[in-house]
């Protein structure tokens, strides 16, 4: 019998379809029980020790940079020169502890073909660098995972949320936000640098402010662009190609 890990987000809606009102363990045991055999969850492949390592390093380079953001911030609004002393001293050690972390990631990245193969083709792509590659790698795990670039996309939380009902009701497609959002936030810079030197991303984006979009809808678009990208290569086990990828 496999193992499937599934959005709690999933069974909650299961549970409101089957109007189920009754909250005990046997309860919600039956609830998940019929779930499974109804839905058939994809099976659950654990992440090899390299893997899980790459995840471990990345993370906390991730929670560090949060950190060194959060610790700027108060510097810049210290004003008494003892504060600022200690708070220029806790930034100076944080960026020393992302810089090590980021030399054991690509240690370790060179040190595993198979993760070194997945870096170096998502290298290829305009906008990312070895470290963002490395998250890619470690939060996205074997592109087999997934049907399709989409289905990669929403378990980043990249795909468009829309809100119409009737006539009346006609929200903005807003960024769903469920998924892992380690990977999401990943995307944010590089997309950035993408929207300016990547030649499918920039025409993606230069289509869609044609068209009228907000700055933000058009760096979420290309934050999905660029994922959908690098879901591209890994499958493919090509480097990146822009006449693959058109700006539509």
């Amino acid at each position: 019998m496999g193992i499937s890990v599934v959005n709690p987000r999933r069974i909650k809606g299961y549970a409101s379809s089957q109007l189920q009102r009754t909250k005990t363990d046997s309860a919600d045991a039956a609830l998940i029980a019929r779930f499974g055999w109804r839905e058939t969850p994809r099976p659950w492949e654990p992440p090899t020790a390299a893997e899980s390592r790459l995840q471990e390093l990345t993370r906390a380079r991730q929670a560090l940079k949060k950190e060194k953001t959060r610790t700027q911030n108060r510097l810049d609004e210290a004003e008494d020169e003892a504060v600022r002393r200690a708070h220029r001293g806790l930034l100076e050690e944080i960026e020393r502890q992302i810089e090590d972390l980021e030399e054991e990631i690509e240690e370790h990245v060179e040190e595993n073909p198979k993760l070194e193969r997945q870096c170096s083709l998502l290298e290829t792509i305009p906008g990312v660098g070895l470290q963002t590659a490395a998250i890619v790698a470690g939060e996205l795990g074997s592109p087999e995972r997934f049907e399709s670039a989409r289905q990669a996309a929403a378990y980043a939380g990249l795909v468009p949320r829309h809100r119409k009902s009737g006539t009346s009701v006609r929200g903005s497609p807003q960024m769903s936000k469920v998924g892992n959002g380690r990977l999401r936030r990943a995307m944010y810079f590089p997309a950035m640098t993408a929207l300016r030197f990547n030649s499918a991303v920039k025409a993606f984006g230069e289509r869609l402010k044609k068209r009228g979009k907000k700055k933000m809808v058009v760096i979420g678009a290309a934050m999905r662009k660029l994922l959908h990208i690098c879901y591209g290569v890994l499958k493919s086990g090509r480097p990146f190609d822009p006449s693959l990828h058109p700006g539509t």
